[in-house]
């Protein structure tokens, strides 16, 4: 029954991390 929430809640955290990581990586390559 969880199933679905937890695949949602993983994919969501996975994208928000790498959008993190695509961020920082431009923001450091900026310098």
């Amino acid at each position: 029954m969880f199933k679905p929430l937890v695949d949602i809640i993983t994919t969501t955290l996975s994208g928000c991390l790498v959008a993190l990581f695509v961020y920082w990586l431009g923001k450091h390559n900026d310098k």
